[in-house]
């Protein structure tokens, strides 16, 4: 039984999707870091349990906690966070369909910050013991979850870079460049360029260190200058080029490879 994802199940979920339907973007995620190892990615995703439809804002990890279970992202977008106090929150860095939601079951470590959906989401657990029986004959599972962990550090750096150094236009713009990619890498854009974003302008301020007034002022130029259209939680990336000008943004760092 987990004990560190605190669930508030959204019933409005559909009950019509399959299993297969939401752990094909584990194996997507899977053959991004290792390609060509499609048995080892098809094992790994029929360990998932689930799937399980959750509210938004609903804690998946608490900080502190040791890791009882793998658990991926399927649906919707999360995100890893810290309270500084009663007021204020910093967001961290984000996780997106195909990423497991904390590391530390690769050092039988803690969890180091709380994750929540941003939105209505869906999760899937893995058992620790069966995840090791794979990996004793499947070693290349654990260095799949090595270089996903090593990606999404690189990930939380460049936000770091984006709050020390980027202007408000280079923050969103590197942001929207960057989930746009990842959302791309397991098919969940589609073919005009739209991707769910739910994120709230007041979210996106913490996550960018920017006000309320200056997010929605900097959606407004971007908008204006026909790079993305952003209509309650969709965002449409019009022009990904002018975007990734904008943000001197580079897909690298998200590679495994």
């Amino acid at each position: 039984m987990i004990t560190q994802v605190l669930l508030k199940e959204d019933s409005r979920a559909p009950a019509d999707i399959s299993p297969q339907t939401y752990t094909s973007v584990v194996t997507r995620r899977f053959l991004q870091l290792l390609p060509g190892r499609d048995h080892e990615a098809a094992a790994l995703a029929a360990l998932i349990e689930g799937p399980i439809p959750l509210s938004s804002h609903s804690d998946i990890h608490a900080e502190g906690r040791p890791a009882a279970e793998a658990v991926v992202l399927l649906d919707g977008l999360a995100c890893q966070y810290r309270n500084l106090d009663s007021a204020r929150r910093q967001m961290t860095g984000f996780i997106t369909p195909g990423d497991f939601c904390d590391f530390g079951f690769l050092s039988n470590s803690p969890v180091r910050q709380r994750v929540m959906t941003l939105g209505p989401a869906t999760i899937g657990r893995i058992d620790l013991g069966q995840m090791a029986s794979l990996a004793n004959g499947l070693p290349n599972v654990i260095l799949a979850g090595m270089r996903a962990a090593s990606i999404q550090q690189a990930s939380a750096q460049e936000l770091i870079v984006s709050l020390g150094t980027r202007d408000a236009q280079q923050r969103l713009a590197h942001l929207l460049c960057e989930i746009y990619v990842r959302l791309d890498g397991v098919g969940r854009v589609d073919a005009s360029g739209q991707f769910d974003f739910a994120l709230t302008q007041s979210e996106l301020g913490e996550a960018l260190g920017l006000s309320n007034v200056h997010v929605n002022r900097t959606i407004q130029q971007l908008r204006k200058r026909d790079y993305i259209t952003m209509v309650r939680s969709k965002v449409t990336v019009l022009d990904f080029a002018g975007l990734a000008g904008i943000a001197g943004f580079s897909p690298a760092y998200l590679r495994a490879h």
